[in-house]
């Protein structure tokens, strides 16, 4: 029987194979912004006689054939004045296009990819948009915006971690200039590390996904980091409520070389650190230190017009601390906990034009996460001081190559086949304690794991209305002696109808060997990324996805329906109260609940408006998730903890003259699942009641739903810069959405003996008005 990929490379090199050899000429180069040299990602080339055109790569690079020299080409990009290219038997390889601003660069919307040939899920967030979102104290996420679209939902209130599809945070591929970052929350998930002010672009994929991507089921949020001005210094300073932030860019050698570097710190940690005082000689207290940073750096190098270098780094950290300390006469006892967590990332990228058809990349890539569990006891007296500690650290390095080639034999296929490398090490719980009866593992604890993926992606035009988009990536992963091999085959269509409709369609299968363990005790961050072993097996989905669009060109409205249909398997659980931070009599993968599969479906709309005052976006998700156990819930299926049947979304925003832009944001969404207890077993001792627990995730948490409102005002200072002013409310109603339920035993009046169980319900965000000042320079 024929191999379903086998069918897409007969097609893929049939069609290369059947390329003409007649006398069309070949147009291609670059397309940046004539303001600041950034690269334009998407920009159309087109031949407006023959109707074809293309779109710049994710390094602003395009070819494109026309049938003849008289011919002439339009370069565009949303926001910026189109150039139109004649004469192209004059124009020298490669061309350099540079677009200036149109005067209405302060449109802003959230647009969908409704580029022809990308895959069906697919859209992008421009990072204006984001910044103009109202958020928690002025704060701006890039990944709570992509909550804002359809099929993405969070978790808990304030909490930035993203449920797609019925997947969970750990499923989805999030890189940052192509490096995976294994964790993503600062302040224990109220926001992500990604600074808005060093992005350049923010897509995501979570229907058919292109077969340069994998290792996830859920989704891949693939972020670009800005190149810095290369024609011109200029930053800008951002003071606000949660933190301070500072962007630099600009040349280093003019239309050459530029950089820039920007980075957070917390205004919390600078708050605790001017709060404390010494503590008095005799008495009790407590101690809270929270602080974090990040910093992302990047610097390029323009060779020449077909050779380019790329540096980029990002580095940031969290801090946690909660102590408790008795001083009496001299003599001072403290014990305190911990979490420390955080990322680094680095890649080096070197792209070179080989051709008019051929573009590559080359890249090495480095990714590092810790997480990091500390006990710490302190006796100090006047004669002697002794300090015990435990410190348990979870983490894991990467070491990466990346090589693609991106090929363009036509205008009806371009073509993207690759191979990327990684070595893993994982560092699952390594303690080091000089607790008596402790012992070291630092050494040992070292798991190496190696990870070798080759993938072709073919975008083929069959006529000028049908598009495909076909492809295969094929991984082999390698750990303790085990080797794991899967194909994973992609596959979508896309059909332009009359009338500015469309149909797309999709199927794909994703792989993960990665498996995230999240400890269920103390702390914000504390998790450790473990890999498939011979007890524990990769994780494998597949999913099958329909979508009808429409547009209005004049107007500006857009409408987007799709439905999806997804399947999963090797998924694990754990068994209710475990705890990874302590040291496990068993292994990890001995202890999890193996070999559960998941089911899930829906149904996304999306309604948006992108000209004019008044713009905004609608969105609403009908879905239902599901997973299923042997041993739980007598092995029949039950919801996932995250299921929420509705999810309903608005985001508007109203420009007022030329200084006002008024934004609001609403979000509706069905409470999350959680586990009741059926009854309680009374003690004859007087003591608390023991819960008896039967069903996992029995009940649900009340709707969830909250109004945010913002106002962002333009300013220019005595010195002729610009500046901006922010102002808002977060969840302006001041609704009570819920963080957990409380159970409380009600007792008698009379003789205190328990009655019933009361259920409290515990929020945690109120109205929060926030304030933020910007200024450019």
């Amino acid at each position: 029987m024929t191999q379903p990929w086998t069918f897409v490379f007969a097609v893929l090199f049939t069609l290369i194979g059947q390329r003409t050899f007649s006398q069309k000429l070949t147009i291609s180069g670059t397309v940046r912004d004539a303001m600041s040299g950034e690269l334009l990602i998407g920009a159309s080339v087109g031949d407006s006689i023959s109707g074809t055109g293309v779109h710049t790569n994710a390094y602003g690079f395009f070819s494109i054939e026309v049938p003849s020299p008289d011919h002439y080409l339009k370069v565009g990009y949303v926001g910026y004045l189109p150039v139109y290219l004649k004469n192209l038997s004059k124009l020298s390889f490669p061309l350099e296009i540079k677009l200036s601003q149109a005067n209405n660069l302060n449109e802003i919307y959230v647009r969908e990819n409704k580029v022809l040939g990308s895959p069906i899920g697919s859209l992008s967030i421009p990072i204006e948009r984001i910044k103009a979102m109202p958020a928690l104290l002025g704060e701006v996420d890039v990944l709570k915006a992509l909550s804002f679209t359809p099929g993405v939902s969070t978790g808990t209130e304030g909490s930035a971690g993203l449920y797609i599809r019925g997947g969970t945070p750990d499923q989805n591929l999030i890189l940052l200039d192509e490096v995976p970052v294994y964790n993503v929350m600062h302040l224990g998930g109220f926001f992500s590390v990604f600074n808005p002010n060093s992005l350049k672009s923010v897509d995501l994929y979570k229907g058919a996904f292109p077969a340069r991507y994998g290792g996830r089921l859920a989704s891949v949020i693939d972020l670009t980091m800005k190149d810095g001005n290369n024609q011109k210094f200029g930053g800008e300073v951002g003071l606000g409520l949660l933190n301070q932030k500072l962007t630099l860019e600009g040349p280093i050698i003019k239309n050459k070389a530029s950089f820039i570097i920007s980075g957070r710190v917390s205004t919390l940690g600078l708050t605790s650190l001017l709060s404390l005082r010494k503590r008095p000689g005799s008495g009790t207290g407590e101690d809270r230190v929270y602080r974090f940073y990040d910093l992302n750096a990047k610097f390029n190098y323009q060779i020449n017009k077909t050779d380019q270098v790329y540096a980029s780094i990002y580095n940031g950290y969290d801090r946690f601390k909660y102590a408790e300390w008795n001083t009496n006469n001299g003599k001072e006892t403290e014990s305190a906990v911990g979490n420390n967590w955080g990322n680094t990332t680095a890649t080096v990228r070197y792209n070179k034009v080989f051709s008019q058809k051929l573009f590559a990349r080359f890249a090495l890539l480095y990714s590092k996460y810790t997480s990091e569990f500390t006990n710490n006891v302190e006796d100090k007296d006047v004669n002697e001081q002794s300090s015990f500690y435990r410190n348990t650290n979870a983490g894991v390095t990467d070491w990466g190559g990346k090589i693609q080639f991106d090929y363009f034999p036509a205008n009806q296929l371009s073509v993207k086949f690759g191979l990327d490398a990684t070595r893993h090490s994982f560092s699952p719980f390594v303690t080091k304690s000089n607790y008596n009866g402790l012992f070291d593992n630092t050494k040992e604890g070292q798991l190496p794991a190696y990870q070798l993926e080759f993938y072709v992606d073919g975008d083929i035009a069959l006529t000028p209305q049908i598009r495909l988009n076909t492809g295969l990536r094929y991984s082999l992963y390698k750990v303790s002696g085990r080797a794991f091999y899967n194909p994973e085959p992609r596959l979508g269509i896309n059909w332009s109808l009359p009338g500015n409709w469309s149909l797309k369609a999709g199927y794909s299968v994703m792989n993960q060997y990665l498996h995230l363990l999240t400890n269920n005790g103390f702390g914000f961050g504390y998790d450790a990324w473990l890999p498939s072993t011979d007890k524990v097996a990769p994780s494998r989905a597949d999913q099958l996805s329909v979508g009808l669009y429409k547009t209005f060109p004049v107007s500006g409205w857009e409408l987007s329906l799709e439905v999806y249909t997804k399947r999963m398997k090797n998924l694990i659980d754990y068994p209710d109260g475990t705890n990874f931070t302590g040291l496990l009599a068993d292994s990890w993968d001995a202890i999890v609940i193996k070999n559960g599969i998941g089911r899930g479906k829906g149904m996304e709309l999306m309604i948006g408006k992108n000209m004019g005052r008044f713009k905004g976006s609608f969105a609403y998700t009908l879905s239902k998730s599901e997973r299923k156990f042997a041993g739980i819930n007598e092995d029949s299926w039950y919801p996932m903890k995250y299921d929420r049947r509705h999810n309903l979304s608005l985001t508007a925003g109203y420009m007022i003259g030329k200084k006002w832009t008024l934004n609001t944001t609403f979000v509706y969404q069905t409470g999350h699942t959680v586990t009741l207890p059926e009854a309680a077993v009374l003690t004859g001792n007087g003591s608390a009641p023991k819960f008896i627990y039967n069903n996992r995730n029995n009940g649900r948490m009340p709707s969830f739903h909250r109004l945010d409102i913002g106002a962002v005002r333009s300013l220019t200072t005595a010195r002729k810069r610009k500046a901006e002013l922010s102002i808002g409310l977060y969840n302006a109603y001041n609704r009570n959405n819920p963080l957990y339920l409380d159970l409380k035993i009600q007792r008698s009046n009379s003789d205190f003996k328990p009655t019933e169980i009361g259920i409290k319900q515990v929020s945690f965000l109120p109205v929060l008005p926030y304030i933020g000042y910007t200024l450019k320079f």
